[in-house]
């Protein structure tokens, strides 16, 4: 049985993540419902409406989500997929944006939920875009999932990338070196089912080696060469759950 894992130390076990997603469907997720921290828009994106979800199968340790992704069981409350939306509206509304999104957590833990939200979104005259965002890992296994994203004309998803390697996956995510691969198949499926997407990866050269870099950037470039072109980079920032976390994994980096 899997010990629960909150976040990555000098000891740590690396675990299964497909395990993992499916212990934290069981607190997360209640019937149709699923659990939020927040709801209020940012200006990322050029200004987004945005739902906190709780909960991830991973265990990044320069994740800057709040401890409701350590422990689900201890924050954030159930909303059912006409509440999120409605919640998302409101705060779209006010902050003078048509765009949305769900992050924070893992969005495809919960995957009928997702969908009824995004059926929600698709019929909501307000929002002309939703951004899904989701680290790979689900959408990599299970092809279904991404197919059933088809009907959806206002859906952009964005996939991101840990590591180009099984070394660097571990010991960045906490999760079984094997498992890097998901994310790049969840790319591959998106393509094949004709999603709109795009791929982040947190290439920090802090963190991910130079020859890292360049093996990630080679393997999406096999995929297909404008995938790896329109690649977003992203650095690590200083948030105060980053800053813990790389305490407990005990990463130094300078800032």
């Amino acid at each position: 049985m899997l010990e629960y894992p909150r976040f990555i130390t000098t000891n740590f076990k690396p675990f299964n993540p497909l395990e993992l997603a499916r212990k934290t469907e069981e607190i997360v997720c209640r019937g149709n419902e699923r659990k939020y921290t927040h709801f209020y828009a940012t200006g990322v994106y050029g200004g987004i409406a945005t739902g906190y979800a709780v909960g991830c199968c991973l265990r990044c340790f320069y994740c800057w989500v709040e401890l409701s992704r350590d422990f689900p069981e201890k924050y954030g409350q159930f909303y059912s997929p006409n509440q999120v939306v409605e919640k998302l509206e409101k705060a779209a509304k006010e902050y003078g944006t048509s765009k949305c999104r769900i992050s924070g957590g893992e969005p495809t833990l919960g995957m009928e939920h997702l969908l009824s939200v995004l059926n929600l979104i698709e019929r909501n005259s307000w929002f002309k875009l939703f951004i899904l965002e989701t680290n790979g890992i689900l959408f990599g296994t299970y092809k279904e999932h991404v197919n059933r994203l088809k009907e959806f004309s206002k859906l952009h998803v964005r996939v991101s990338i840990k590591a180009a390697n099984k070394e660097g996956f571990q010991k960045r995510t906490g999760a079984i070196g094997e498992f890097y691969q998901l994310p790049f198949q969840a790319v591959k499926n998106l393509l094949d089912s004709k999603i709109s997407f795009h791929v982040a990866a947190m290439t920090d050269p802090r963190i991910m080696p130079k020859e890292e870099r360049e093996l990630l950037i080679k393997n999406l470039r096999s995929i297909e060469e404008k995938i790896a072109t329109n690649l977003e980079e992203e650095i690590v920032d200083p948030y105060d759950t980053t800053l813990f976390r790389l305490e407990q994994a005990e990463v130094g980096l300078k800032w």
